[in-house]
């Protein structure tokens, strides 16, 4: 059983959640990442250290390996519970977890079942099975909504504006490959710098540069 991986998300294809995770040795591992978590993603991306706890799944029917990875062991867990329930396994429980968990198990335990049927291949006879088993198994999952649905809120904006200082260095004619680099250099050691002209400013003086005239001109 893989428990959980350490290593650089070097891609991320939303379009087939699947994270690439090159872990020391050079060895890569395709891992699935259900897309409640694209924002976070997105937001590590190529940084040089990154932890996903893992669920790994291989059977007869499906030989083919699948990793799924979470960015909080309380998320794996709530996945590893999910699974439990008759006709959701691994693969449609990744492919329906396009909500935070802890807004998924909020529905459960109030027995929302029209809000768990909006969960992809979720229908109302199966969000129905799903309250009737998990209920009153997921209130710990439940008490962290405030604190990951904030943490999700935040890497969204933490991608957006990684996303514009790249476009920022581009302007001034940085490689894309070394403007993403580069902003995300000056993001992990100035996690202080929350506005554009900031992460800018931090990027460029992380490579010992003061910010000219033109470059304060992109900023702005």
């Amino acid at each position: 059983m893989i428990a959980a991986l350490r290593g650089t998300i070097t891609r991320w294809d939303e379009t087939t959640a699947i994270a690439w995770l090159e872990v020391a040795g050079g060895v890569t591992y395709e891992v699935r990442v259900p897309l409640y978590a694209a924002a976070w993603v997105a937001s590590v991306l190529d940084l040089p250290e990154t932890t996903l706890y893992t669920y790994y799944h291989v059977s007869e029917r499906n030989p083919q390996p699948l990793i799924v990875g979470f960015r909080h062991l309380e998320e794996r867990d709530f996945f590893r519970k999910f699974i439990e329930v008759p006709d959701v396994g691994p693969t449609k429980a990744v492919r329906a977890l396009t909500h935070p968990v802890a807004e998924i198990a909020r529905w459960i335990e109030a027995g929302d079942v029209k809000a768990i049927q909006q969960l992809p291949g979720i229908g109302a006879r199966l969000s129905q099975t799903i309250v009737a088993q998990l209920s009153g198994k997921v209130t710990a999952e439940a008490t962290l909504a405030g604190d990951d649905i904030e943490a999700f809120a935040a890497a969204g904006i933490a991608s957006d504006l990684r996303d514009d200082a790249v476009e920022a260095l581009i302007a001034l004619q940085y490689a894309r490959r070394e403007a993403e680099r580069i902003v995300q250099a000056a993001m992990q050691e100035r996690p202080e710098a929350l506005t554009l002209e900031g992460l800018v400013r931090a990027a460029l003086e992380g490579q010992g540069r003061t910010p000219s005239p033109r470059e304060r001109e992109v900023e702005a």
